[in-house]
């Protein structure tokens, strides 16, 4: 049967004249000729055994099946050019091998990327592709929907930055492993790392480029699942979300990063849940030091908006800044003065482990507005100046609650601090060694610390600045040092030890007091005592 003739069936073995199975000579000429002939519909297969050696891009441009276990080798010709590139929708590439063993790409110029997607509705499955600066590419050229890459190996992608110790901006538009620039698209099963020794940008990265939008698109830069898939090496971030909405990552597994776990940026109503992050960078890891990354396992970034952090496992084996950071930036486009923080960002039942690697802060917030941290247990290692468990800056309408909270000592940290106006909800955490256990300075929303267990900490609570109707009460204190410091006036206080002899500042009449053998009661705003015999 001649090469470019269909089986009774549909299938087209890629063989025949021009076509070497052993690679010895390149067939790029004769295997697109095949492909060009081949009818609408037609399964083109690569066979077992087979090694077919290539200088150029190949185009599928009619709806073609590409499969079976043989290996697609690039040699040449694609140093700025993708090694597939698909235009036609419906097109599918199963079980190949596409392999470029001689690391071709640039740092300039156009990518060089294992396939390259133009178009709508493209299945990539089971597809090994190895030494490429990308893997898959979903091209921003349209909005382009319904892409589905699964149980993909995606092997050794080459990073271009400058890795260790460089102040180069380089690598920041290339190095990943699957990229998708469109919407309602499917990411699961894949396994992918970067390349040892380099400096690689994202190992799955879903972004949303309004420019390149259609109108009036029934789901623009929306509607991604990024599920269960494993992600290694010296990515900077291992999976990221970027200016997309309604997206999923859950049930991934991510270690090797240098900035980032898991990041979502700009981003609206998503869910990063049920992730495991095995955090392992060296304190010498600072690749892409010129953008100053906070380093750490997760990132929600700038104006993220309704995102939820859920169920995930953080284990620090190496160096972080913090463990889950919700982190402000000036605002793009010329505004370098108005800081924004994400809003409605919730934080729950999450876990972070020590495993002999350094984190000085659980979660910190920046600016974040109507943030929520429950129910998450928190081990950091000793922390310096604002730091410890759960770390608020400027953010407004905070409640943390049912956390647990554990540090490494009295001498430094806090286990909750706050500084900044807006109301403040701390409940019913449990907070053991910290300098301080609870803090929230200069509130001016009111201030609510009930129900709370602080335990082997230097001092229990600190108030300091925090003005508004407020209420201090229920709180368990076991410390070394004063149970409630810098407490101020129109605060409600019920409390089993406050202040020690000195006589309390602030509350409202008919609140009680007993502490050090004394029994201090508030008649009409004015403090009275009563020696406990």
């Amino acid at each position: 049967m001649p090469a470019t003739q269909a089986a009774s069936d549909g299938t087209i073995v890629l063989a025949g004249d021009g076509i070497d199975p052993t690679g010895a000579t390149v067939s790029t000429t004769a295997v697109q000729t095949l492909l060009s002939a081949a009818p609408d519909g037609s399964t083109i297969i690569v066979p077992g055994g087979a090694v077919i050696a290539l200088d150029a891009t190949l185009l599928l441009d009619r709806r073609l099946a590409l499969r079976g276990s043989g290996e697609l080798r690039w040699t040449a010709g694609i140093t700025n050019a993708p090694a597939i590139r698909i235009t036609a929708p419906g097109s599918t590439v199963r079980e190949v091998h596409l392999t470029n063993p001689n690391h071709l790409g640039s740092a300039t110029g156009a990518r060089n990327i294992g396939i390259d997607i133009r178009t709508s509705d493209v299945i990539v499955d089971g597809v090994r592709i190895v030494g490429f600066q990308n893997g898959v590419v979903n091209e921003p050229t349209g909005e382009f929907e319904g892409v589905i890459v699964t149980n993909c190996h995606i092997v050794d992608i080459v990073g271009v930055g400058g890795g260790r110790g460089s102040t180069s901006r380089a690598g920041e538009d290339r190095g990943d492993g699957i990229t998708i620039w469109g919407a309602r698209a499917l990411v699961s099963g894949n396994v992918v790392n970067a390349l040892a020794g380099t400096d690689a940008r994202i190992g799955i990265h879903a972004e949303g480029l309004s420019d390149y939008e259609v109108d009036p698109g029934l789901y623009p830069d929306a509607m991604f699942s990024i599920n269960d898939n494993v992600v290694s090496g010296p990515f900077r971030r291992g999976i990221a979300l970027e200016a997309v909405s309604h997206a999923t990552v859950s049930g991934n597994t991510v270690t090797g990063n240098t900035w980032w776990g898991i990041a979502a940026i700009d981003t609206r109503s998503t869910g990063i849940s049920n992730n495991t992050v095995r955090w392992t960078r060296a304190a010498e890891d600072d690749q892409g030091s010129v953008w100053s990354p906070s380093r750490g396992p997760i990132m929600v970034y700038r104006s993220a908006e309704a995102t939820v952090v859920d169920g995930n496992v953080l284990e620090i084996r190496g160096v972080a800044s913090a463990a889950i950071r919700l982190q402000d930036a000036t605002m793009p486009s010329g505004d370098t003065t108005t800081p924004v923080g994400s809003t409605d960002t919730v934080i729950t039942d999450n876990v972070v482990r020590l495993a002999g690697g350094t984190c000085p802060s659980g979660v910190v917030l920046q600016r974040a507005i109507r943030p929520l941290v429950v129910g998450n247990r928190l081990s950091v290692t000793t922390p310096s100046g604002t730091a410890g468990g759960v770390v608020s800056y400027l953010s407004s309408d905070l409640v943390v609650a049912d956390n647990s909270l554990l540090g490494a000592g009295e001498a430094s940290g806090y286990g909750v601090q706050h500084q900044g106006a807006g109301a403040v909800q701390v409940t019913g955490n449990r907070v053991e060694g910290f300098r301080i256990g609870l803090a929230v300075t200069n509130s001016t929303g009111g201030v609510t610390i009930v129900g709370n267990t602080v335990l082997a900490c230097a001092t229990g609570i600190d108030t300091y600045g925090s003005t508004g109707r407020s209420m201090v009460a229920a709180n368990r204190v076991s410390v070394s040092g004063t149970a409630h410091i810098n407490a101020q006036p129109a605060t409600s206080y019920v409390t089993t030890r406050h202040m020690g002899t000195a006589r309390p500042a602030g509350g409202g009449s008919g609140d009680l007091l007993v502490g050090n053998g004394l029994l201090w009661v508030n008649d009409q705003g004015t403090w009275r005592s009563v020696k406990v015999t």
